[in-house]
């Protein structure tokens, strides 16, 4: 019985249980050969087990604010856009008056569509303003780029330029000297 119990603490030492509580536990048989492992059964034997389970916090959490948001913007959207469709209704084909020009979001059916072309939306006049302002901007700036580099060409080649710079005594030195002088 000693010799198990030594040959069990060497295989049981990080376990940090030696003595007769090892042996104890671990034997059910009185033969040294044969021994089997008891297992607690807690709080009603084998049939309840407590089973770790993930928390379901942060998705009960998101699900609900997913699900107040969507109420919160959803529900009056839906409202607006019934109302619109069922008192405002798709725009009618009419004879366009004579002198008169149509602007360009009196042209779409929907009035959502119309009011969004309306007040979000550029003309295409605007989008071509805008296109030729950006290559008129692109196009200076080539043309700057172009005499930087014949300014900078011709200043090497005539040997002129920042580094040839020698300090000019200024016309006011030069009274200030004059008045010495006399």
């Amino acid at each position: 019985m000693a010799a198990l119990g030594q040959v069990l603490s060497r295989h049981f030492g990080l376990l940090r249980l030696k003595g007769p509580q090892l042996l104890n536990t671990l034997l059910v048989n009185s033969e040294p050969s044969t021994f089997k492992v008891i297992q607690r059964g807690m709080a009603g034997g084998k049939a309840r087990k407590f089973f770790v389970k993930p928390t379901r916090y942060g998705d009960l959490r998101f699900l609900r604010a997913a699900r107040y948001y969507f109420l919160l913007t959803g529900v009056p959207c839906v409202i607006g856009i019934t109302c619109i469709n069922v008192f405002v209704g798709p725009a009618q084909l009419a004879e366009i008056p004579e002198g008169y020009t149509p602007k360009e979001f009196e042209y779409h059916k929907h009035p959502i569509t119309r009011f969004i072309t309306k007040y979000f939306v550029n003309t295409p006049q605007q989008e071509y303003e805008k296109m030729a302002h950006y290559l008129d901007i692109e196009k200076e700036k080539i043309g700057a780029r172009k005499a930087e580099k014949t300014v900078r060409r011709l200043m090497r080649e005539r040997g002129d330029g920042h580094w040839y710079y020698y300090p000019v005594a200024s016309p006011v030195d030069r009274y200030e000297d004059e008045e010495l002088k006399d």
